[in-house]
């Protein structure tokens, strides 16, 4: 059962969570399950549990995340200087991820099973209030054990199409590239250039692998090399499902990966419990309960978005905006304006347009984005009339 988180900092940053019952795909009543321990700034884990889920859900959520009051006037300090305070939409940060799946021959179930239910997985994460975005590598059907998603999610009638073309950017992105039993990390290096289109700056970067071999490449190989490409990338959380077993050890002790595994996935594994991801069971060949599990780990782990509409007001100036923040307790924050993103570091704290020129948001500089959230009854007041104060 999918939980929907929407964790606070309100105008006020508020949450809900709700539940809803899910389906269950196959006869098999229950998967294993392993979420990796919670990653810290150098990607390694605190702690790791496994359990058992026998159901799976659909997330919805309800309910203002960010509440709006009135608009109010109070005096500047000039003697021209009136101010109006308004308050602009709150928005949960979203969330891009890319679903990676082995086409080699013995993946027919699992790759069919990626196809029928790719759409139920994302639609959970929007139902919670997060925009998702996801990027598929895989080939399509008659190439391996190709692929093609379907509408919503998919291009309405791209299925249908000759040769097949199902993209349907920026919401889903099909990136046509035959996976081999052991190649899939590396593939995800090999086409950064192309899923790097439908990411977003504030957004979260989940990797979902789906195999049953392990990788050529190494856990550390990979992560080493994906920072390198963008340091950003380090936030990264990586899920997958694989064998937990090596298959001769389990053909002796009589367990199901004796048949259903190539190989163990240790490097799935390993960069799972790096990252504080979900690890899924492939020889339990029940597969919804983990992507179930996947959507609320990116539910969960959802911060607040550090970007707010401009709100209508009248003769706005973009050179007579400030920005505010209270937290809630008696704490107030004013945090000036830099004119790039790139002047970010060289600040305390900082926010910026999106577009200096024509800003329509206003985004916070990533420590101070960090400096928001966590905050029960907190409040970003954006305010109109006086003269923009520099960051400092």
């Amino acid at each position: 059962m999918l939980r929907s988180y929407v964790c606070a900092t309100t105008v006020a940053l508020l949450v809900a969570c709700n539940g809803g019952e899910g389906r269950d795909d196959k006869n098999t009543t229950s998967t294993t399950l392993t979420t990796g321990g919670n990653s810290t700034s150098n990607g390694s884990a605190t702690d790791s549990t496994t359990g058992t889920a026998s159901a799976t859900g659909t997330g919805s959520s309800t309910g203002t995340l960010f509440d709006v009051g009135e608009a109010e006037t109070s005096a500047g300090t000039g003697p021209t200087c009136e101010e109006v305070t308004d308050t602009a939409e709150n928005k949960l940060q979203p969330a891009d991820i890319i679903v990676v799946v082995d086409n080699s021959g013995s993946m027919d179930f699992e790759a069919n099973f990626v196809q029928n239910y790719l759409n139920t997985f994302s639609n959970q994460i929007i139902q919670a209030g997060i925009e998702a975005h996801v990027a598929l590598i895989s080939s399509y059907p008659g190439n391996g054990n190709g692929i093609c998603i379907n509408a919503p999610l998919g291009k309405p009638g791209g299925c249908l199409e000759n040769p097949p073309d199902d993209n349907n950017p920026p919401s889903f992105l099909h990136i046509d590239k035959k996976v081999s039993s052991n190649s899939a990390l590396q593939d995800i290096l090999d086409t950064e250039p192309e899923w790097s289109q439908i990411l977003r700056p504030d957004g979260s970067l989940h990797m979902i692998v789906i195999t049953d071999d392990d990788s050529s490449l190494s856990a550390g190989a990979f992560h080493s090399m994906l920072v390198a490409i963008n340091p950003e990338y380090g936030k990264y959380v990586f899920h997958a499902i694989a064998s937990p077993e090596d298959p001769a050890l389990a053909c002796l002790q009589m367990t199901s990966c004796c048949l259903l595994a190539a190989d163990q996935g240790k490097e799935y594994e390993a960069l799972v419990n790096m990252t504080g991801g979900v690890f899924g069971n492939l020889c339990d060949q029940d597969f919804a309960p983990v992507f179930d599990a996947v959507s609320e780990k990116v539910v969960q782990d959802a911060a607040i978005a550090c970007s707010w509409d401009i709100p209508d007001t009248e003769n706005f100036d973009p050179d007579k905006v400030n920005v505010q923040f209270d937290d809630g307790m008696g704490g107030i924050l004013d945090i000036g304006r830099v004119d790039d993103p790139a002047d970010c570091p060289s600040v305390t704290d900082g926010w910026y347009y999106d577009d200096p020129a024509n800003p329509t948001q206003i985004l916070l500089c990533p420590q101070t984005c960090d400096k928001v959230q966590g905050f029960d009854n907190a409040q970003i007041q954006i305010k109109f009339g006086c003269p923009t104060k520099p960051a400092g």
